[in-house]
């Protein structure tokens, strides 16, 4: 996971989206060379962009809600929009608005949120985007880049709070707003072999923590002992020593006891719910405590290494533990080696090691004046149908078969000595 700064190191500012056509011409030449360099997408497999016109023209608002499992995820839906002739919308983290991107993402429809903040223009921009019903708005729901293409993590319920407001607002007109899950996966191509680049890619790994590259061995076993390995040193590091268990428990433990920690000297307990939904609210609340000009240095200090655990908990909570395993293939192999290139070696931005294929499916639309219709609090209905969301977009990913097998065996080599 790419770590972005947070409200007390980068201030929070919105930027309004004024869509540029000049910009938006111009745009396209810069997006057909990044998708092939650095994304390495040759290839766009795309099905169900026909649900969305319609909707449109019937001046309903729409909501794309797709997975958020690559850094060129949003290339792609800029691709789906020029494909589709009409400009989108996009809700983004506010820690990309940095030098020239605060004059041209907004020009090109993207606006910032704070995720963790109180400032609620971004909520009644997006709001008042699917009002119009003129341009589709597109929300990662995830949140987060987890490099997992073929697993969702928990959805958060901002998406769906923001197409629930517009579509109580649309009802004496007669309209509807309409969430469409997108599912998103990519696939190396048949002629491409990322193999060779991947295991020197381990190779550095285990470099990099003084291990003897273990250049002829299986990856899957190469990546299963890196990961136990960099979760003994944090284990050792939060609970004094390495814990028993399967990768995927030792992961559950050492989240839940990072967590549970901060919470009680927060809240006084711990809390039930989705990690990504914990860590915000404990975000939130070091950050509003930061930002108090009388708070103590010592308590600013401790507020200060919460956060730096909060990333932690979430960092750790994004690795499944079964993963790779579940499925062997080059893709999910090639994900948790960007993840690691990431996470252990700094990288900003792992890139991907061979030629691929971006694999787009649209969904049907959810009526969401539909599902507020039914009784009960309009709380009760947003996550009812986050819920919802959140199986057709799994079941939309399902629907997409898996990559190519990885050999689990690697022919001996002579062992790069670490330098």
């Amino acid at each position: 996971m790419k770590q972005l700064p947070l409200a007390h190191e980068l201030p929070y500012r919105f930027y309004e989206p004024r869509l540029s056509r000049a910009l938006m011409w111009a745009g396209r030449f810069h997006l057909e060379a990044t998708l092939r360099d650095p994304y390495r997408i040759e290839q766009l497999d795309v099905a169900g962009l026909e649900h969305v016109a319609p909707l449109l023209a019937r001046g309903d608002g729409v909501l794309l809600a797709p997975n958020h499992s690559d850094h060129a995820d949003c290339y792609v839906m800029f691709e789906l929009s020029r494909r589709l002739g009409i400009p989108f919308y996009y809700m983004a983290a506010f820690q990309i608005f940095t030098g020239k991107n605060r004059w041209i993402l907004p020009r090109i429809g993207v606006f910032p949120v704070d995720r963790e903040g109180t400032d609620l223009r971004a909520f009644k921009t997006g709001v008042s985007i699917l009002g119009t019903g003129r341009n589709p708005l597109v929300i990662f729901p995830e949140g987060e880049i987890y490099h997992l293409g073929e697993r969702l993590t928990p959805l958060r319920e901002g998406a769906v709070a923001v197409a629930a407001a517009a579509a109580k607002k649309r009802v004496e007109a007669g309209k509807t707003v309409w969430v469409v899950p997108v599912a998103l996966k990519y696939r190396f191509l048949d002629n491409a072999d990322p193999l060779p680049s991947l295991l020197s890619l381990l190779d550095r790994l285990e470099s990099r923590f003084t291990w003897w590259p273990d250049s002829g061995g299986c990856p899957i076993r190469r990546i299963y002992r890196f990961a136990e390995g960099m979760l003994g040193l944090k284990e050792f590091e939060y609970l004094g020593t390495s814990q028993q268990g399967t990768l995927k428990e030792r992961i559950a433990g050492l989240t839940g006891t990072i967590l549970g920690r901060i919470e009680q000297r927060h809240v006084g307990k711990v809390r039930e719910d989705t990690v990504p939904v914990r860590v915000k609210e404990l975000r939130r609340s070091c950050l509003e405590r930061l930002a108090n000009p009388a708070t103590p240095p010592d308590e600013a200090r401790q507020l200060r290494r919460d956060l730096h655990d909060l990333f932690m908990a979430m960092q750790s909570f994004s690795y499944p533990g079964d993963y790779v395993r579940e499925s062997p293939t080059l893709e999910r192999v090639a994900e948790t080696l960007m993840k690691f290139d990431e996470d252990f070696l700094g990288v900003a931005e792992s890139h991907p090691h061979a030629a691929r294929r971006a694999v787009v499916r649209l969904g049907e639309p959810i009526d969401v004046r539909e599902r507020l219709a039914a009784p009960g609090k309009s709380r009760v209905a947003v996550a009812a149908l986050t819920t919802e969301l959140e199986t057709k977009m799994q079941s939309l990913l399902d629907t997409i078969p898996p990559g190519r097998l990885i050999e689990t065996q690697q022919p001996a080599s002579t062992p790069v000595p670490v330098s």
